[in-house]
């Protein structure tokens, strides 16, 4: 695989210097005065709030207000743009007219899939929204959120841990000033406080076949709880107090059915404190593999890495990789995923040889925020070199890039944002990490469409979708698992 040429007018030089002399996360108050939810530069999160100088990005307005006609609660989500057409379509032929709002991944798949693999561009819609307490927690945490003073642990941890009792559950650094910041309110987006769910996943192979398998999740958003929304207990309030936790429970294949794993990452270390169950042991075990940098992530057959899960995010005791200063792009990328979430299609229509069926997908121009990690000397990782892909509006990210040890672009990822407008958020509904040696390419649970006849739903957000906190804990792990 050749090598591929990184954006151009990303630097990078410098980055480790600056990052050591960024004591200080807050801003002043007269920076934090650009946030707010009308009339402002910023929006609460910190995105630009003016649209692009040729209105092919426009300006905010609060993104999705209320569910579109025909939604119903726990039913699935009806497509706000349905009616949209298609602007053009990027394939191999004509990629280079917009090649400077291309991520080098996405280039390798239109070279390497040319007769498949093409990018149908629609309207771009701003539609991320979200609950007014998250913009008011935004807004106040950007001149008091601030890194733990002296870190935890060393020079390698200075970017890990954020001190709870100057945080608001919000965005923790929508102003930032560095690629620390960007990456740890990317790590920490706001999905829900809570959610349960029956998801599908696939691994497909290079001729297009693919093998399935089933999850139920369950995930526990302490830091954007409050008051009696707080789980309490030993595991929750240790190292500065729980920021997620998380269960995940195999449903198929059969032959891992039955096995369980939950934990959380906390405010002062995000290293995952993972517990496993399984059926044929009847036993909880200590598992750091889990959740743990470069460890295969589950149910990916070794496609993914567990920091990719949202395509890149931060992982481990420590921070392994240097950050490029903050960067704002123009890129075309997945937005508005409706189409893919309708139920109507399963993996039969969704799993294509390569990547994920084009026709289905929905590409717009967005703003987003470009990081590059490069792996720091003296350590380890599958991808020492690694690019992120943030939308401005959101916090999550689209697509990412991972080269190998020899410099080439080896995995490339996608993540097919939708604004879940009943909770309201922006999240994914399904992803794709396709590898361009092998030709495989791996779809985390995350798909839930898939289970549309056997009477699945997508996640639950409500009150009964919180899942029980002791399920979190090793003991009640435990007790989950025995039945």
């Amino acid at each position: 695989m050749q090598n591929l040429p990184i954006i151009a007018g990303l630097a990078f030089v410098g980055a480790a210097a600056l990052f050591a002399g960024s004591a200080v996360a807050k801003v002043s108050p007269e920076e934090a005065a650009k946030l707010g939810l009308e009339g402002t530069e910023l929006t609460p999160v910190g995105a630009i709030r003016a649209g692009n100088a040729d209105g092919s990005i426009p300006a905010w307005d609060g993104g999705i207000k209320a569910p579109p006609a025909g939604y119903e609660e726990g039913k699935w989500y009806v497509d706000p743009y349905k009616d949209d057409q298609v602007l053009f379509t990027i394939t191999a032929q004509n990629y280079q007219q917009y090649e400077d709002k291309l991520s080098a991944g996405t280039i390798a798949m239109l070279k390497k899939y040319p007769d498949t693999f093409k990018m149908n561009v629609y309207p771009s819609r701003r539609s991320a929204s979200f609950p007014q307490w998250l913009y008011d927690g935004s807004i106040w945490n950007a001149a008091n959120t601030d890194w733990c003073n002296p870190p935890p642990g060393g020079p390698n941890t200075a970017q890990r841990c954020v001190k709870q009792e100057v945080f608001r559950p919000g965005v923790p650094f929508p102003i930032p000033k560095d690629g620390g910041e960007l990456m740890y309110n990317h790590t920490f987006y706001f999905f829900g406080k809570w959610f349960t769910s029956v998801a599908y996943g696939f691994n497909a192979f290079p001729d297009g076949a693919y093998a399935e398998h089933v999850k139920r999740e369950r995930w526990l958003v302490p830091m954007y709880l409050v008051g009696d929304e707080k789980p309490k207990g030993e595991v929750f309030d240790r190292k500065g107090g729980a920021a997620w936790c998380f269960s995940q429970e195999d449903l198929a294949p059969p032959r891992t059915a039955g096995t369980m794993f939950s934990g959380c990452n906390y405010f002062e270390s995000v290293d995952f404190e993972a517990y496993l169950y399984v059926p044929g042991q009847r036993r909880v075990r200590k598992a750091p593999e889990i959740g743990f940098y470069d460890s295969p992530g589950t149910g990916s057959d070794g496609l993914r890495t567990a920091d990719a899960r949202n395509l890149f995010a931060q992982t481990g005791g420590e921070e392994w990789y240097d950050w490029s200063p903050p960067v704002r792009k123009e890129m075309y990328i997945p937005y508005n995923s409706y189409k893919l979430a309708d139920p109507q299609y399963t993996f039969k229509d969704i799993v294509r040889k390569g990547h994920v069926n084009s026709d289905i997908k929905r590409y717009e121009l967005h703003r987003v925020w470009v990081i590059e990690g490069k792996l720091k000397p003296g350590f380890r990782h599958l991808g020492p070199h690694r690019l992120v892909y943030v939308d401005e509006d959101s916090w999550a990210a689209a697509l990412s890039d991972m080269y190998d040890a020899q410099g080439n672009l080896w995995r490339v990822s996608e993540a097919y944002l939708l604004n879940y407008y009943n909770v309201p958020m922006v999240h994914w509904w399904g992803d794709d990490h396709s590898d361009l040696v092998s030709g495989r390419h791996a779809g985390v649970n995350g798909y839930f469409n898939h289970g549309a006849k056997l009477g699945t739903f997508p996640p639950d957000f409500s009150p009964s979708g919180k899942p029980d906190p002791d399920l979190m804990t090793p003991a009640g792990l435990r007790k989950y698992g025995v039945r």
